[in-house]
C-alpha cells in the first residue's frame, strides 16, 4: 500500500490543522488560537485534499459558539423554583444515576429513553457509545432526528430491497437526478453526492459533461446547474415519480435484462403507473408534459449511468414513503447499480473492510414480525423508535411509558411536530437530561444540563461508519483537541456521561465488540484505538499527520453474488394501495390554498447557532418567504406580519419575497422560536411545528408526520 499525506507544517503552534464536524462536509480547517489557546479565527485549509480550502459560513464562525458569552460552562440543576444552579459534574451524575435506577426498578428499562440529535452523529466516540449504552440498559426507547427527517429511506429499503454493491458513483455518472435535495446549501452527504467543497464537486461534474436534473418547488442553488428543472406543486413528488416511471416503462427505456434477473412486480408497476400520463402529471403537479418526457428520456435513454438522489423535500411531505419508494424504483428499473467486477469505490480507511456484492438484499419488512412501538402500532426501524410518537410515548400510561429522557446533541422541544404537545410531554417527564452547551428550549425544560466540550476542544477522527458515503476516495483524518476549554469551566465528553452512568448502574459497556474497563474511564484516544484497530492506516500514523491521509489503496472490486434468487419488490400490496390512493385524492384543500415547505438556511444548522451574533447579523429570524406575485395579490408588503394558519394551528411570521419559489407556496425553516407559552429564554423566529399534528396526516409504518408541503392559509395582520 502506498499513500499520499497532507502534513504541511502549521504556521506556528497557535495554528492547528483540524476539521469541522458541524455537518457531513467534514471540511478541513485551520484553527488560529490566541495566547490562552482560545479560538481567534477559523479558515478553510487550502491544502486539504478533499475540501481544498472550502468551508461554509457557519463552519467558519463556529469559534463564536465556543466563545459565546451565553455558553453554559458548568453543569446545572433545576431548583424547586424553576431556576438553575451550578452543580459539580460527579454529583450531577450521581443524582441522575439514582433517578434512572429508581425509574428502571419501578417501570422497566423501556421507561428510560434516549434522543440523539444531529450534533451527535459526527462525534465519533459519543456516537458509538450511545448504542452500547442502550444495549446494556436493555431499553428499546431510542429516538433520533432521522425518523422525523428521512425515515422514508428506511421504509423504502424494507419494502423495496436494496443492492449490495450500491448505486453508480457520482463521479463516473453521466446523469444525476436531485429530487427535493439541495446539497449545495444543505451540505448533506450520504445520498450519492460528495459534500466536501460541494460547489466545486458540481462544477467538476458539469465540466465532465454530466447532465443534471432537479425536481424542486424552489429554484434552488443546485437547480442553477440543472440541464432540466422541474418545478412541481409542493407535495406532488409521488405524482412526478410515477409519471417518470410511466414514461420510462412505456417507451421501453428500462434495463429489461436487469429487471428479468432481479426484479419482481415490473408488470404490476407498469399497470399501476399507467394513469400517470404526462398530461395527468401536467394537470395535477403543474410540470409541463414535454418536460416530464424530456427528463425521463435524458435519465433513462440518453444516459446509461447515474442515479436518483432524494433529500428532505419528498421525505418530509405527505406520502413520503410512497415518494421515496417510487424514486428508488426508477433506479431499480433502470439498473443503476454497480455490477460484478466494477470498482466498488471508497473501501474506507478506518472501518472494517466490507465485501460489496452484486446482489439484491431483499425486503425484510421487519415491522411485520419484530417489536413495535406502543403508539399507532408504529415500527421500530434499524433499532430506533419513531420520533413523532415520542410525546405520546411519554404521555400515554401503561407498560413501557417513558419517564426519563436523555437528550444528546439535539433539541426536540423545537423540532418535534405539534410543539405544544411535545413541550407538555417533556414537562411531564420525571427526569429530563440535556447534554447541551446552550440554553435551548429543551435545556430550559430539563432537570439537569451537562455542558459538553465543543468540537475543537475534543479530539476526534473522521467517522468510520460513514466513510464510503462522505468521501469519494479513501481518506481519514485525526484532529487533536485544538482549543482549550474556557477558564473556570467544568465540561465533559458526551461519551463519558454514558460511561459514568453505566458504572453507577452496574452495567457493562463495550465498543466495537471490546468490553470496556468499568472501573477506570478510558481516554477518548483509547476509544479511537478500539474503533480503528482494523484500520488500513495505523492510527498513530494518522495522529502524526495533520490534515489527514489519502492512502492509495488497491482497487476494491464488486464481488459476485452469493444469492442470485433474491429480488426487488417493485410493487408490494401496501405500496400499490398508497399509489392508488393518490388517484382518489386530487390534493386540493380549498380552505388552505398555500403549501408551506421546509427550507434549509445557509447560516444555521437546524436549531443550532440561531442565537449567535454572527448568524443573527445575517439571519434575523425565520421569515415566511413567498413569491412576489403572491405578496402583491394578497396586498402584503415585504416586512409585514402575516398569520399562517393550518388545520392544526397557527403562527405569526414576517413576510419576505423570494422569486425562486413557485407561486402558491410559502417557505420557512423548522426548529426556530422559543417555547410556545413564552417561558424560558427568548429565541428568534416562529416554530412551524405549531402547524403540524403528530397524529393527523401521518404515514403508516413509520408514523412520519407531514412536516413539509403543509396546507396553509396566509392572512395579513393589522
Amino acid at each position: 500500500m502506498t499513500m499520499t499525506t497532507n502534513n504541511d507544517a502549521s504556521e506556528d503552534n497557535r495554528a492547528v490543522r483540524s476539521f469541522c464536524r458541524i455537518c457531513s462536509g467534514l471540511c478541513g480547517t485551520v484553527v488560529e488560537l490566541d495566547d490562552r489557546r482560545r479560538i481567534a479565527a477559523i479558515r478553510g485549509d487550502k491544502s486539504h485534499p478533499l475540501s481544498r480550502g472550502y468551508a461554509c459560513f457557519k463552519g467558519l464562525q463556529s469559534g463564536a459558539a465556543h466563545n459565546a458569552p451565553e455558553r453554559i460552562l458548568r453543569p446545572l440543576k433545576r431548583m424547586p423554583d424553576g431556576s438553575f444552579a451550578s452543580i459539580p459534574i460527579e454529583q450531577a451524575l450521581d443524582e441522575i444515576a439514582a433517578g434512572l435506577a429508581a425509574i428502571r426498578a419501578r417501570d422497566g428499562a423501556d421507561a428510560l429513553a434516549l434522543y440523539r440529535g444531529t450534533q451527535n452523529y459526527l462525534n465519533v466516540a459519543g456516537f458509538t457509545m450511545l448504542y452500547s449504552w442502550m444495549k446494556a440498559l436493555g431499553s428499546r426507547a431510542f429516538f433520533s432526528t432521522m425518523t422525523i427527517d428521512q425515515s422514508a429511506k428506511w421504509v423504502a429499503m424494507e419494502r423495496l430491497g436494496r443492492w449490495g454493491a450500491g448505486r453508480h458513483h457520482f463521479r463516473e455518472a453521466q446523469v444525476w437526478l436531485f429530487a427535493g435535495y439541495n446539497p449545495l446549501l444543505s451540505i448533506q452527504g450520504g445520498s450519492g453526492f460528495f459534500t466536501a467543497n460541494p460547489t466545486r464537486e458540481m462544477k467538476d461534474a458539469k465540466a465532465r459533461g454530466m447532465k443534471i436534473i432537479v425536481i424542486d418547488p424552489r429554484r434552488t442553488e443546485t437547480a442553477h446547474y440543472a440541464d432540466l428543472f422541474l418545478q412541481p406543486r409542493p407535495g406532488e413528488d409521488p405524482t412526478v415519480a410515477a409519471g417518470l416511471l410511466r414514461c420510462i416503462l412505456d417507451a421501453g427505456w428500462h434495463d429489461a435484462a436487469f429487471c428479468a434477473d432481479h426484479v419482481d412486480g415490473l408488470d404490476a408497476l407498469r399497470a399501476a403507473v399507467e394513469p400517470f400520463t404526462p398530461a395527468y402529471v401536467a394537470a395535477r403537479a403543474d410540470v409541463p408534459a414535454d418536460l416530464l418526457v424530456q427528463a425521463a428520456r435524458m435519465f433513462a435513454f440518453e444516459c446509461r449511468s447515474g442515479a436518483v438522489s432524494t433529500g428532505t423535500g419528498p421525505d418530509m411531505a405527505a406520502r413520503s414513503n410512497l415518494a421515496e419508494h417510487l424514486y428508488q424504483a426508477i433506479n431499480v428499473v433502470c439498473g443503476r447499480f454497480l455490477r460484478e467486477g466494477d470498482d466498488a469505490g471508497n473501501p474506507g480507511v478506518l472501518g472494517k473492510e466490507k465485501t460489496q456484492r452484486a446482489e439484491v438484499l431483499p425486503p425484510r419488512r421487519t415491522w411485520e414480525h419484530g417489536a413495535r412501538g406502543r403508539i399507532r402500532d408504529s415500527a421500530i426501524l434499524f433499532g430506533e423508535m419513531m420520533t413523532a410518537t415520542l410525546a405520546d410515548e411519554i404521555l400515554t400510561p401503561g407498560p413501557g411509558q417513558i419517564r426519563s429522557l436523555i437528550v444528546v446533541g439535539g433539541n426536540p422541544a423545537s423540532v418535534l411536530p405539534d410543539q405544544r404537545k411535545a413541550v407538555h410531554a417533556l414537562r411531564e417527564l420525571e427526569l429530563l437530561v440535556s447534554i447541551e452547551p446552550f440554553m435551548t428550549t429543551t435545556a430550559a425544560l430539563s432537570h439537569y444540563i451537562l455542558p459538553p466540550l465543543m468540537q475543537y476542544e475534543r479530539p476526534d477522527i473522521s467517522p468510520p461508519a460513514f466513510e464510503a458515503s462522505y468521501f469519494a476516495v479513501p481518506f481519514a483524518q485525526h484532529t487533536p483537541a485544538a482549543a482549550a476549554a474556557p477558564d473556570g469551566s467544568e465540561l465533559t465528553e458526551d461519551w463519558y456521561v454514558f460511561w459514568a452512568l453505566a458504572r453507577r448502574l452496574g452495567l457493562q459497556l463495550s465498543m466495537a465488540g471490546k468490553a470496556l474497563d468499568m472501573d477506570r474511564p478510558p481516554t477518548t484516544e483509547a476509544l479511537f484505538d478500539i474503533l480503528a484497530r482494523s484500520a488500513r492506516v495505523p492510527l498513530d500514523q494518522l495522529r502524526a499527520t495533520p490534515g489527514g491521509i489519502a492512502p492509495r489503496l488497491p482497487p476494491q472490486r464488486v464481488a459476485p453474488a452469493r444469492d442470485r434468487t433474491a429480488r426487488f419488490a417493485l410493487l408490494p400490496g401496501d405500496v400499490a394501495a398508497e399509489l392508488a390512493a393518490v388517484l382518489d385524492d386530487d390534493g386540493t384543500t380549498p380552505d388552505f390554498p398555500f403549501r408551506l415547505c421546509s427550507r434549509r438556511m445557509r447560516d444555521v444548522m437546524n436549531s443550532a447557532f440561531q442565537q449567535l451574533a454572527p448568524m443573527r447579523a445575517r439571519t434575523a429570524g425565520n421569515p415566511a418567504w413567498l413569491h412576489p406575485d403572491d405578496l402583491a395579490r394578497l396586498g402584503i408588503a415585504p416586512g409585514a406580519t402575516v398569520e399562517i394558519v393550518s388545520a392544526h394551528g397557527r403562527l405569526r411570521a414576517t413576510a419576505a419575497a423570494d422569486d425562486t419559489l413557485r407561486p402558491g407556496m410559502v417557505s420557512m425553516s423548522h426548529g426556530w422560536g422559543g417555547l410556545p407559552d413564552g417561558a424560558g429564554p427568548a429565541w428568534p423566529g416562529a416554530n412551524t411545528g405549531l402547524l403540524v399534528s403528530n397524529e393527523r396526516d401521518c404515514e403508516s409504518i413509520n408514523a412520519m408526520p407531514r412536516l413539509s408541503a403543509i396546507p396553509v392559509a396566509i392572512v395579513p395582520c393589522a
